[in-house]
């Protein structure tokens, strides 16, 4: 869902702060009805501080006022298959309980017959996929024959 560049900003910390780690689904719902999938893996980078790698992109979330926030670049793809590279910004914030919350898109470029300016905001879910246990693969061992 993001690529790119974040500007945090500083959270509020306390004793039971929340944290999210390990692999994690997103589910943007724009207002039209349309989904976004994104895979994201997670981990602590400190108090109220989560790092949130994306694809090729990866950023920080931070915990302020007992959301998570983070602010990336973000790319564009439209349903015609053109593709616009960081062509805008994303501002989200969801709540570290439930894991739901908004993503407020803004084009810094226009893109899919949209100017540059154009703002929507979409519905975000996210979800913690089960870890599996890696099983070992059995591997067979020639014996000496003599």
């Amino acid at each position: 869902m993001f690529a790119g560049l974040v500007v945090g900003a500083a959270g509020t910390a306390w004793a039971d702060t929340p944290t999210m780690d390990g692999s994690y689904t997103l589910t943007a719902t724009t207002p039209s009805g349309g989904t976004l999938t994104t895979s994201w893996t997670v981990n602590s980078c400190g108090d109220g501080c989560i790092w949130i790698k994306a694809g090729a992109g990866g950023s920080q979330a931070r915990l302020v006022d007992g959301q998570w926030v983070l602010d990336t670049l973000n790319n564009i793809s439209c349903a015609d298959g053109s593709y616009t590279q960081y062509g805008s910004n994303s501002h989200m914030t969801w709540d570290p309980n439930t894991l739901t919350g908004t993503a407020q898109q803004t084009y810094i470029l226009p893109a899919c017959g949209r100017p540059a300016g154009y703002s929507e905001t979409d519905q975000i879910k996210i979800e913690q996929t089960p870890s599996t246990s890696a099983t070992p693969t059995p591997t067979s061992t020639a014996t000496p024959t003599s």
